[in-house]
Parts: C-alpha cells; structure tokens; sequence
C-alpha cells in the first residue's frame, strides 16, 4: 500500500521547515514494513489544493492519505479533501493533529474526512493501515482513531495516542523529507543565519506548564517526554554528515526544562566537536538557565534564543497562569548577551481582560530589557486552550457545536472582553516601531545584515499583513 502525506499551505515560504511529524510516521510506517510513502508538502512548494490533489493521484493511487492539520490551515485541508474525493472518493483520508485532537469530530464534520487522529499517531498511522488492509477488525483497536460518519463519530478504545518513550521512536525520516530542500528558505528575517544549511531536531516532548492561551499541552498531556543526549547527538551527526546541515534548530516547547539532560546535550556538542551553529527560535523558559548552562549553551554553539515572555504586566502574568517572574527576565537576558547569545523577546497583546494601559505596560517592559529582537503578536484563542474553552463556551451543547462551526467556517469568534483588534493590531505596528527604531537596535540589524535576509524579509506573513487594510484573525490561503 502506498500512502500519502500532505502538508497545506499556510500561504508563505518564511522559515518553512521540514515537518518533523509527518517524517516521524514515516519512519514508524517504514520500520513496521510499509516502505512506500510519499510527502506532498503544500508549504514548502506553496500549492493550491486543487495542485495538491494532483500531485497525490499522479500516478497509482494512494491506499491512504493523511493529513496534517493545524488551526489556520484547515480551510486548505477542507478545500484538498473536497477536491480528492470528488476525483476518487475511493481514497481513505485521516487527519491528525493539534486542530483535530481539539475539536473531535466537529474538526471531521468541518473537514469531511474519513478519519481522524487524536494525539500523537506514530502507533495509530500503523494500525490504521492495518485496519485498511483487514488486518486489524475493528477500528475500536486503532489508538487514537476517530472514526464513523458525520455527526455519529466513534472514539477507539483508547481514545488518545500518546508515546510514553519517545527514545523508542526512529529518527524522521529525513530520506523523505530532504533536509537540502529547505536550505533556502529558513533564512531569518531580523537575525541572520550562521550556517548555510540549517535543519530543525525536536529532543524532547512535552510542557508542564498551564499557559491559558495555549494548547500544546492537549497533545502532551502536559507530560515531559526526553530523548536522550546521546540519541540526539547522534541525529545531529546524522544530518550533518549525509546531508551538510551545520546549523541547528532545536523546535521544543522545552529545550532546558531538565537542567542536567540540556547541560549534557551541550557537554557532548562541544567535547565531540560537532561543529554546528544552534539557535532555539521557537522559545525557552528563561526562568530554567543558569549560569553554568548558559556558558556551555556559547561553548556548544548556541547564538540566538527566543524568550516566552507574552506581557510585561504582573496582573495579566497571573490571569495567563505563566508562573514567570519578570524581575529574572532582565538578569537573565543580560547575562546570556554577555556570552554574545543574542535574544529575541516574544510578547502578545489583546488578551483576555487586558486593557490598554496593561499593553502599555508590555511595551515599557521590553523597552527596558536589553533584547536583541522582539516580536509582538495579536492574541488568537486557539482549539484545545483554556482561553478558548472560556470564550466558546455555551450550556447549549447545540450552541457551542454553532460557535466552532462558524469559528472553522468564517473565523467567527465570540465577543470577549478585551482591546477590540483594531486597537490591538495599531499597537502591535506601535510596539514593533518603538522597538526596532531606536539606534542600538537599528545599527545591529544594519551590522549583521545579509543579502540573503532580503528574501526572508519580503516572504515575512507579518511584513505582508502590515499593509494589509484587512484584517482577519488567520490568512486566506
């Protein structure tokens, strides 16, 4: 049996990496003896559904197609699964991931799948072929799966899959995802590459945190899951030796949440000589450095770091259930310049019940600390977060199942108390112009400058929306 992966497009090739989780159920596919994958990645070759459709039947057709679906591609995934049932309905189609984990078969009903997937799918995606294939009778035995027809779903016996050792797992599978392919497009708009041919690793799985605004921890059961440093490494060489990568991305939600397993991580980067540049982009907890990891983070090759920060004021820190302490963000960032690691502060506005003089606050805030870089988003409740329960939340069974239909439909979402977006997003252009116009800022983007951040610059979905009139929640693609 052949099957397909498919990744939508979110409408923009910045920094558009490999998928990590489509690799990983490649190789659980390939090391239970189902050889034949194929990846049609909508991101990387920015293509319509109508193209994707195509370039999934080209050929013998798949025995199964399967998709990955995160909040603000799923109308390309409705689009996509349309389009191939009306060409060969024959096709099975599931569909995995955060979106799908959240809303259950509303995300199905929305979608027009045959199945669907909860949590992590490295066990499912196997049995599932199984299922397909008569081996397995009942699809009630496929972990995970969600399964039946619109508005009578069914959960499998074990209604979520979750690996507990994530060192059973194979590495992706990078024959798939060529790694080379992506070269050229993980350029960083504001801070520059230090290698040529960067690729990203995920080392742990995971958050134990309880951040309102975010559902990371639907997936993870908020349970960390670590890989070890030598099984790490090992991918590193890996990517460095067959494919020339020479800088890292390390993507967890969590790289330094246990001390002696990152301390080690680095130990072995530097003793071995591994010879890569890192940077972890998508955000640490600044609270979990200290000073004797923070100087082998610079003896391994780490440069640039992002910080969850969210909001410079102490009130909404407590009302997002954060737990971080704003006066350690300053000693912290201070101390991880003095070892030349640049940092980028991540901030948010337009939360719940946050005012405008508390955004205000957020502004001073990152005024006062020595970031190398900041980005400013305008807050989005997404599937599967306690924000978004607070906000679609109805009595009326039948009124809620509404609200997430309109919110998948239209991006529909309920009034709740907070800076109207209008507002919002004016502040957000403020914030990025306070910020990246003050001299010490403006000089160093103008020293570290290269000709290949152009590109990145100009393919930036926030530089596109700048001077965009209409603003909406997520973009058409």
């Amino acid at each position: 049996m052949r099957i397909s992966f498919i990744r939508p497009t979110y409408g923009s090739r910045f920094q558009v990496n490999p998928p990590l989780s489509l690799g990983y159920l490649s190789s659980s596919l390939k090391q239970a003896g189902y050889a034949d994958v194929a990846l049609v990645d909508g991101s990387l070759d920015m293509l319509s559904p109508a193209q994707a459709v195509d370039a999934v039947i080209d050929g013998a057709p798949p025995g199964l197609v399967g998709l990955q679906v995160y909040t603000g591609s799923h109308a390309w995934a409705k689009q996509f699964i349309g389009l191939l049932k009306a060409k060969n309905p024959a096709i099975p189609t599931v569909v995995g991931g955060p979106h799908v984990t959240a809303l259950k078969g509303l995300a199905l009903d929305y979608l027009g799948a045959d199945y669907g997937v909860m949590g992590e799918a490295e066990h499912s995606i196997v049995q599932l072929v199984q299922l397909i294939e008569g081996k397995i009778g009942d699809p009630a035995n496929v972990e995970g799966l969600i399964y039946g027809k619109p508005g009578d779903w069914k959960h499998a016996t074990q209604m979520f899959g979750f690996f507990h050792d994530v060192n059973n797992i194979p590495f992706p599978d990078w024959d798939l995802l060529r790694p080379e392919r992506y070269f050229p497009y993980l350029e960083g708009a504001s801070m520059p590459l230090r290698g040529k041919h960067p690729s990203t690793i995920l080392t742990s799985r995971g958050c134990p945190y309880k951040c309102t605004f975010c559902s990371s921890g639907l997936t993870n059961k908020r349970i960390m899951r670590y890989r070890t440093p030598r099984n790490i490494v090992d991918e590193i060489k890996h990517l460095r030796d067959k494919y020339g990568v020479n800088e890292i991305f390390f993507v967890d939600d969590n790289l330094t949440m246990s001390l002696p397993r990152a301390e080690q991580i680095f130990d072995l980067l530097i003793e071995e000589k591994v010879g890569v540049a890192w940077r972890a982009p998508n955000g640490i907890r600044i609270d979990r450095l200290t000073d004797p990891m923070m100087e082998k983070m610079a003896r391994s090759g780490g440069y640039y770091l992002g910080v969850g920060v969210e909001t410079g004021n102490p009130d909404v820190m407590r009302r997002i259930k954060k737990h971080l302490d704003l006066n350690v963000v300053k000693d912290r960032v201070r101390k991880l310049r003095k070892r030349r690691i640049a940092v980028s502060g991540f901030f948010m506005c337009g939360l719940i019940d946050e005012t405008e003089e508390e955004m205000e606050d957020t502004l001073r805030f990152a005024l006062s600390i020595p970031f190398d870089r900041a980005q400013m988003s305008n807050y989005i409740p997404y599937p599967g977060s306690e924000d978004f329960d607070t906000i679609f939340h109805s009595d009326d069974p039948a009124e809620f199942e509404k609200r997430v239909m309109d919110f998948q439909q239209n991006e529909t979402i309920p009034p709740f108390p907070s800076v109207p977006l209008e507002k919002s997003i004016a502040f957000q252009k403020r914030f990025i112009k306070r910020f990246y116009l003050r001299p010490r800022i403006f000089w160093s983007m103008l020293v570290h400058f290269r000709l290949s951040q152009l590109k990145a610059i100009l393919q930036h979905p926030w530089i596109r929306r700048w001077f965009d009139r209409k603003q909406t929640w997520y973009d058409n693609v």
